[in-house]
């Protein structure tokens, strides 16, 4: 009899220790990548001549052999300042708080180019990998080269990666790292 007992508590604790595993991978998972502090449009980094900002990536262009993204400008939040600006902009929607913990805000539609610096960081979620819908699964923050980026930001058969935002930093007047933003 003492066995069965020890062998229950054994099992309890094994499933407490899985459900807590689980709750931790889907906390993760769930967490939109490169998760920093919410920012507005044009957070200023403390880094010299430096600023990060998310938006959509509307277009890219190549000028004299170097690349420009055609940017619009965006609010990104999440987490609690996501469920205060989605209760401020939606007073009547029934729903407590931002769905899937994140709010977009774009009330301009104002496009910028924005050169990009030939070493610039690409980090990617989803995209394309094979040619097929299996290929597209999520990889969080997969490095991809600058050229890699280009040609997978015009292959649109299977998804279209305008429709994510990206996080940008800039540097200089360049950017030096676009992160892609993973949205369900």
């Amino acid at each position: 009899m003492k066995n069965a007992a020890k062998q229950w508590k054994l099992r309890l604790l094994g499933a407490a220790v899985a459900l807590l595993g689980m709750i931790v991978l889907a906390t993760y998972l769930l967490t939109p990548a490169n998760a920093e502090e919410s920012t507005d449009s044009a957070q200023v980094s403390q880094a010299a001549n430096s600023e990060m900002f998310t938006a959509y990536v509307d277009d890219l262009q190549k000028e004299n052999g170097k690349l420009y993204l055609v940017v619009d400008k965006i609010g990104w939040y999440q987490g609690t300042e996501a469920d205060q600006i989605f209760e401020q902009r939606n007073p009547n929607s029934g729903i407590d708080g931002a769905p899937d913990g994140y709010y977009i805000v774009n009330d301009s539609k104002e496009q910028e180019k924005v050169e990009v610096s030939p070493n610039a960081e690409v980090l990617m979620q989803l995209y394309d990998r094979d040619g097929t819908v299996e290929g597209t699964n999520i990889q969080w923050n997969e490095s991809v080269t600058l050229s890699k980026f280009e040609s997978l930001y015009d292959n649109t058969n299977i998804l279209d990666l305008s429709v994510f935002p990206y996080h940008l930093t800039v540097q200089d007047g360049k950017v030096i790292k676009i992160v892609q933003q993973y949205i369900p």
